[in-house]
C-alpha cells in the first residue's frame, strides 16, 4: 500500500497494488514522506469508493469518530460506500451539539420506526455506542438525525444517474455563485469549506429530486436567523428560491431554515463580519 496524499494526521489517500484509490486510516499516516509504502499491518480501516468531493468532510473528522461510524455502518454498506462518512458527520456534530446543551427538534419518531425500521435499529445502536465509546448520552432528537442521515444517503445513492449527477454538479456550480453574488466572498471551488456545502446541497437536491423531505426541526429558528443574520439569511432564501425554480420544488421553514444554517456554517468565516 502506498500514501499518495496526506488527509489528516491520521487519514491519508492511498493507492493499493491494482492502483485503486483508497482512504486509508492509520497511526501518523499523514505525516513523513509522501508518497511512501506502508505496511498492511499498520492500516486501521480503509474505504474504497468514497466521493472525492466528500474528503472535505473526512478532513474534519477525528479518527474515532471515523471508525466507531464504519463500524456503525458496515451492516449497512450496501446503500452507499459514502455512508461512513455521512454518518460519521452527523454523529460529530450531534456529540458537539449535546455537548453543548444544543437541542434540535426532530418531530419524526414514530414516522421514522414505522417507515425505516432498519435504519432505526442502527439508530438504536449508534445510541448505545456512542453512549459507551464518548460518554455522550443523544436525546430523542439527534438519534433520529442518524436514522434519517441513512435514509438520505440512500436516497442520493439511488438517484445517482448520469443525468441527474450532471444536474446536481450544475444547480451546485449555480447556488455557489449566488453565494458569492449575495455574500461578496469569492468560494475556492477547492476548499474544505466548499466541499461541506457542496455536499449538504447534494443530499437536499437528491431529496428535492425524488420528492423526500425530511424535516429538521429548524423551522423554529428561522425568525432568530432572520434577526441575527440577516445576510446570510437573505442567502439561504435566494438559494432555495432558485432551488423552487429549477426543481419545481417547494422548499417549506424547515429546509429554508435547515439550509440557512448550512451556508452560516461553511462560510463562517467568510461571513463572520456580515451580521
Amino acid at each position: 500500500m502506498r500514501i499518495i496524499k496526506s488527509i489528516h494526521n491520521n487519514a491519508a489517500i492511498c493507492a493499493d497494488g491494482k492502483e485503486h484509490e483508497l482512504i486509508a486510516l492509520g497511526t501518523s499516516f499523514g505525516f513523513g514522506t509522501i508518497p511512501r509504502e506502508i505496511p498492511f499491518s499498520d492500516i486501521k480501516r480503509t474505504f474504497y469508493g468514497i466521493d472525492p468531493k466528500s474528503l472535505g468532510l473526512v478532513s474534519e473528522l477525528t479518527e474515532d469518530v471515523l471508525e466507531f461510524a464504519a463500524q456503525l455502518a458496515d451492516p449497512a454498506r450496501t446503500i452507499s460506500p459514502n455512508l461512513p462518512v455521512t454518518l460519521a458527520n452527523h454523529i460529530a456534530f450531534a456529540i458537539k451539539r449535546t455537548r453543548g446543551h444544543m437541542v434540535v427538534e426532530m418531530p419524526l419518531t414514530y414516522d421514522v420506526q414505522q417507515s425505516y425500521l432498519a435504519e432505526y435499529r442502527i439508530k438504536e445502536m449508534a445510541v448505545h455506542g456512542i453512549s459507551r465509546t464518548f460518554n455522550v448520552r443523544l436525546p430523542k432528537t439527534e438519534a433520529v438525525g442518524i436514522a434519517l442521515s441513512i435514509v438520505s444517503c440512500a436516497i442520493f445513492a439511488s438517484a445517482h444517474d448520469a443525468e441527474r449527477q450532471k444536474t446536481t454538479e450544475r444547480l451546485i456550480e449555480d447556488n455557489t455563485k449566488i453565494v458569492e453574488e449575495k455574500l461578496h466572498i469569492t468560494v475556492g471551488r477547492n476548499s474544505f469549506d466548499y466541499a461541506r456545502f457542496a455536499t449538504h446541497m447534494r443530499y437536499l437536491i437528491g431529496r428535492l429530486i425524488v420528492g423526500e423531505y425530511v424535516s429538521s426541526g429548524a423551522a423554529a429558528l428561522l425568525p432568530v436567523l432572520e434577526e441575527g443574520y440577516p445576510y446570510v439569511s437573505a442567502c439561504g432564501n435566494a438559494v432555495a428560491d432558485f432551488l423552487e425554480k429549477s426543481l419545481d420544488a417547494k422548499l417549506d421553514e424547515e429546509e429554508r431554515a435547515y439550509l440557512t444554517l448550512h451556508v452560516n456554517r461553511a462560510f463562517e468565516r467568510e461571513t463572520s463580519g456580515q451580521a
